[in-house]
């Protein structure tokens, strides 16, 4: 009998140190690292929108504090490769959304820079006609040569009036242009974005009339909202949806995209007038 008591007794002690070893070896999941994670996985939305940029952010801070703890409490704490491949997500992610944005910003904005020096020269040099032709989408401009769509515009089923109207400020322009001197010259993009599935921008003229008799009338400003599509190819098609004039600068107010009431109809139509 004592032989066997000797026996329990050596087990009970084995047994109790086992218990105690594998306690001692517990390390909980960092819940930075669990975070850092979660966050890297949605920073994928930043390719919709850089607001999203904060997910990026966060998995960045998540897995850098993740990785201090865990390097700090060895014994505490696991989830290295979690806090690292949560970090890694949100600095990718985040980078190429970043990078892609800029790009896709720096070639809208060269593409629109080219078409109002192209515009530039037609409001100096060109008809009335050619002018209004340019204010009309790629898709009709393909089609018709700037006396058809004039007179499209003024024939049957036209409104001389309504065309009077919208195109007065166009007028006003030719008509400031035609003193001996006078010249229109592009100055700068003041904004451009993307507005549901077009882009615009606001292309900034200075007329400048050296034969006007009173001085605060030598130099006007005008304002081109322009507008774009792009085509399969990537390619940029411009047109002028409006000219403002005369314009202050920098006054300029950027579409606002209608609020949808539920029924798959905007509160408004999105433009700025």
């Amino acid at each position: 009998m004592a032989i066997d008591q000797n026996v329990n007794v050596n087990n009970a002690d084995q047994t109790s140190a086992v218990i105690e070893n594998e306690l001692s070896a517990y390390r909980a999941i960092s819940t930075a690292a669990v975070f850092a994670l979660i966050f890297g996985i949605l920073s994928i939305l930043s390719f919709a929108s850089l607001y999203f940029l904060a997910f990026s952010l966060l998995a960045v801070v998540f897995g850098f504090k993740a990785e201090k703890t865990i390097q700090k409490y060895p014994d505490m704490f696991t989830g290295r490769k979690i806090a690292q491949t949560g970090f890694g997500l949100g600095l990718i992610f985040g980078l190429t959304a970043f990078t892609i944005v800029n790009v896709q910003n720096l070639l809208r904005a060269n593409s629109a820079k080219n078409f109002a020096r192209e515009m530039e020269g037609v409001i100096q040099n060109g008809t009335l006609e050619e002018v209004i032709w340019y204010m009309q989408p790629p898709s009709n401009r393909g089609t018709m040569t700037p006396a058809e769509m004039i007179q499209k515009m003024q024939g049957k089923g036209g409104n001389p009036q309504m065309f009077e109207m919208q195109y007065n400020n166009v007028k006003a322009i030719k008509a400031a242009l035609a003193y001996p001197g006078a010249k229109i010259h592009f100055v700068s993009i003041e904004r451009h974005g993307d507005f549901d599935l077009a882009m615009y921008a606001a292309a900034l003229y200075e007329i400048h009339n050296p034969q006007a008799k009173n001085a605060e009338e030598r130099e006007f400003f005008a304002l081109a909202s322009l507008k774009a599509v792009r085509t399969d190819k990537g390619k940029y098609e411009w047109w002028v949806e409006d000219l403002k004039f005369p314009y202050q600068p920098n006054t300029y107010v950027a579409p606002v995209k209608p609020v949808d009431d539920g029924h798959g109809h905007g509160a408004g139509d999105g433009h700025d007038h």
